[in-house]
């Protein structure tokens, strides 16, 4: 897949999202209230070490309409980690048509350093390996609201993984991890949301609810034949009446069925599911995953979490519910960036099962 195709994919992207049903070009064009920011970047992950740059916020909305409709955002950031990564990423999120319509997903292109210690329950508990990868990658969901608080839409995604340096005799260079040589995944799915949470960055109560389906075919241009479902809930409610104490709660729960490459897997580790292990420690064909959080504030704009998790891995979908299941624990630190929007600067640290992670990132987990 060269990268001429992924420009005129990317192009293509665009121009079905500017002239999707109900968005007439002159309100595309036309936009209200538009503000720029900008501000570094500095976080923290076992996966990466420190990380730093800078990155840009364009909010708008479009012509039409009302002041209480959510924002549009473009962004855009460059980073660069100690663990030589380089990222570039735009995420974007637009709403009109009173959020009747929503556009969600990213552009982006990285070169990155994993970690990969195999596949499966069955593999050393010493075991690792670092490889380095190149990829663009393509990320849409356009979605439109059928009932209050519920959406249906499609999906598609695109990254073009290669794999251009791994360790010597070791798993990834003997060829016996189907992937190991990089390739092309190219799919399309549909996905239904429902969402009642009365904020999207720091919710005090609410809903949040995703099931999702997507097929990766070589008819689309991929190198892979597989099935990816999903589904993912989170429960909010407060304990108290001021709604600064809160519990969250989150399942999520994934199955591939068809051939996908190892870095396609479901994957248990990471700064949201299963904090305290290193991003994509344990993988496999299916993922069963519940955690949940106590939230409360300490004083002015900080506040303080506990968290547990418990999931597990497997080749057969019911084994990830029983077959070796894996805990975390841990407790975190928040600071209160942006007041308005309740966009929140994250510490956490998680402990597994003879493993620390530390994370220093923006957003919640979950």
């Amino acid at each position: 897949m060269t990268y001429s195709y992924f420009f005129k994919l990317t192009v293509l992207l665009a121009y079905l999202l500017t002239f999707v049903p109900d968005m007439k070009a002159q309100d595309t064009l036309a936009i209200t209230k538009p503000s720029i920011a900008a501000y570094p970047i500095l976080y923290y992950t076992p996966e990466t070490r420190w990380g730093f740059g800078g990155a840009g916020i364009f909010t708008f909305r479009f012509k039409g309409e009302t002041a209480q409709s959510a924002p549009s955002q473009i962004q855009a950031a460059l980073a660069y980690t100690l663990n030589k990564q380089v990222l570039a990423y735009t995420p974007f999120q637009l709403f009109w048509k009173d959020e009747e319509w929503i556009a969600r997903g990213e552009l982006g292109y990285f070169r990155y350093v994993y970690d990969f210690f195999g596949v499966g329950n069955d593999i050393d508990p010493d075991y690792v390996e670092r490889y380095s990868v190149n990829y663009p990658r393509v990320r849409v969901n356009l979605l439109k609201r059928v009932l209050p608080n519920s959406y249906v839409g499609l999906r598609y995604w695109f990254d073009d993984y290669n794999i251009v340096k791994v360790e010597q005799d070791k798993l990834l260079s003997s060829g016996v991890v189907f992937g190991s040589d990089g390739g092309v995944v190219s799919g399309a799915g549909v996905v239904a949301q429902y969402d009642s949470r009365n904020n999207i960055f720091y919710p005090s109560q609410g809903i949040f609810m995703e099931a999702a389906s997507f097929w990766n075919s070589q008819q689309l241009g991929s190198t892979f034949d597989f099935n990816r479902y999903t589904f993912d809930i989170s429960l909010y409610t407060p304990i108290f009446s001021n709604q600064k104490h809160i519990l969250a709660f989150n399942y999520f729960t994934g199955a591939i069925y068809g051939k996908a490459p190892f870095n396609q897997l479901m994957f248990l580790g990471g700064s949201k599911k299963g904090r305290g292990y290193i991003d994509g420690r344990f993988r496999d064909d299916h993922l069963a995953l519940v955690q949940a959080e106590y939230r409360f504030p300490i004083f002015w704009r900080f506040s303080g979490v506990t968290f547990a998790t418990l999931g597990g891995v497997s080749d057969r979908y019911w084994n990830a519910y029983t077959e070796q299941l894996r805990w975390t624990a841990g407790g975190g630190l928040r600071f209160m960036i942006d007041p308005k929007e309740k966009v929140n600067v994250r510490v956490d640290v998680g402990i597994g099962k003879n493993s620390l992670g530390y994370y220093l990132t923006v957003g919640e987990a979950f």
